[in-house]
């Protein structure tokens, strides 16, 4: 604590506290995950209840929902991964909104003719095209994990690297002992990444036959 101190007193900034955001995101996150993103929720919950009383069509409601509603947690879902309960919280939140009639009271949420898996198909399929933010999540993270890969000299991949796979690449390395939960969210897209990833031959000199997916 004293080093954490003069270090503060060095740089004239102040010590960020447990519940202080950095760019939007919280500072300090702990083990309860839903707890310390929960703030999340209550953005949402506010931006559906500003729209409270509103006459909209259902047009209206996706143009809101997929504009406004999906984008709120986009920021967040690249540097974290949410816990399954929060993403259906959110979606929750959402399918509420696009369910509930404009005749419909405070406390109602209308009729659920369709689950919001199904509504986030495409709609050449039935469904709506809303997102799944499980997966939209892990595809934000995947993003991460690929600039690892091919953006050897930026500063957050030289850290990385020094820190969880200083002989290795991304690819190769495990999740580590004592990780950080941003590192641990981004190894959570390792598959992910792995499942579009193919290595073109070139040479072949870099390449492993027994390991690297290749282009056919």
């Amino acid at each position: 604590m004293d080093t954490r101190r003069r270090i503060c007193e060095v740089l004239q900034v102040l010590e960020a506290g447990a519940d202080s955001l950095y760019l939007g995101l919280p500072s300090i996150v702990d083990r309860n995950k839903n707890v310390v993103l929960g703030f999340l929720k209550e953005r949402m919950r506010k931006r559906i209840n500003s729209l409270e009383g509103k006459f909209l069509s259902r047009a209206g409601k996706e143009v809101l929902i997929k504009s406004m509603l999906q984008s709120l947690p986009s920021y967040a879902m690249n540097v974290f991964l949410f816990p399954i309960g929060t993403c259906k919280e959110l979606e929750r939140l959402m399918a509420s909104f696009w369910w509930k009639s404009n005749k419909s009271n405070s406390n109602g949420s209308g009729i659920v003719w369709m689950n919001w898996d199904r509504m986030t198909r495409n709609k050449a399929e039935g469904g709506m095209g809303f997102r799944n933010l499980r997966d939209f999540n892990l595809a934000m993270l995947g993003k991460q994990g690929w600039r690892f890969m091919l953006r050897h000299d930026s500063l957050v991949s030289k850290i990385f690297k020094a820190r969880y796979y200083p002989q290795g690449d991304f690819l190769s390395t495990e999740l580590g002992s004592n990780p950080s939960f941003i590192w641990s969210s981004i190894f959570a897209a390792k598959d992910t990444v792995k499942l579009g990833l193919r290595k073109g031959i070139g040479s072949g000199l870099t390449v492993d036959i027994t390991s690297d997916p290749c282009f056919k």
